[in-house]
């Protein structure tokens, strides 16, 4: 039996026109089901995609979207992935959400938390789960547990900044920042927090926003 051939896709995202919102839906339902953490990516209703901007990597190897501000609805279609040859493709998904005016976005787990936290995104606040309002009706917690919900803003001024803070190793860890980010049981109270602080640090680099967001651990 011939193997399949492994088609290469260039890891370059594409904007999609809003007539395209129902190819995007359709690759993050079809990712969700190939994926074993497919349940860590909350699949809105189609309309929600109607009037933001998503962007795709080839016809659904990944993909992600920015809704006021908010990245969200981040996925890659492992087949697809494998079948292209696109590893580690998370990096390039923020570094282009950056660009495009993404500064907020959330997401379950620690490791997940510590995966945005080395590309630019700062966790501030976490949401127990049993907290979360919108946590999958078929979410598996013999497999997965109960997973804080993180909540994250970009800690980075621009993409420029987050490149430069790589190569000299100055991004701060998430193991670092884990004292600092504070425990909420009402989730609306946890975004609320996080605009604040990012509205309060906005215009000061990575380092002065780590100190503040530190500086804020027992404040109410």
């Amino acid at each position: 039996m011939a193997m399949k051939q492994k088609i290469y896709v260039r890891p370059r995202f594409r904007k999609l026109e809003p007539s395209e919102y129902m190819d995007f839906y359709n690759s993050l339902r079809d990712a969700r089901k190939v994926n074993r953490h497919g349940l860590f990516v909350l699949l809105r209703d189609p309309e929600v995609y109607k009037d933001g901007q998503n962007f795709l990597l080839g016809h659904g190897v990944a993909g992600f979207a920015i809704k006021e501000g908010e990245m969200i609805s981040v996925h890659k279609n492992n087949v697809k992935a494998e079948q292209s040859g696109v590893r580690h493709i998370l990096p390039k998904m923020v570094r282009c959400a950056f660009k495009y005016g993404a500064y907020r976005g959330d997401c379950y787990g620690e490791f997940l938390a510590d995966y945005y936290s080395q590309n630019g995104f700062v966790a501030v606040a976490y949401v127990p789960f049993d907290y979360v309002p919108d946590n999958p009706v078929n979410w598996d917690y013999k497999q997965f547990g109960k997973p804080n919900d993180y909540v994250m803003m970009r800690g980075v001024r621009n993409v420029a900044e987050l490149d430069r803070l790589s190569a000299n190793g100055g991004i701060t860890t998430f193991a670092e920042m884990q004292p600092y980010i504070k425990r909420f049981t009402n989730y609306e109270e946890a975004l609320e927090y996080r605009d604040r602080l990012y509205e309060d640090t906005k215009r000061y680099g990575y380092k002065s926003r780590i100190d503040i967001i530190k500086s804020k651990k027992d404040s109410k």
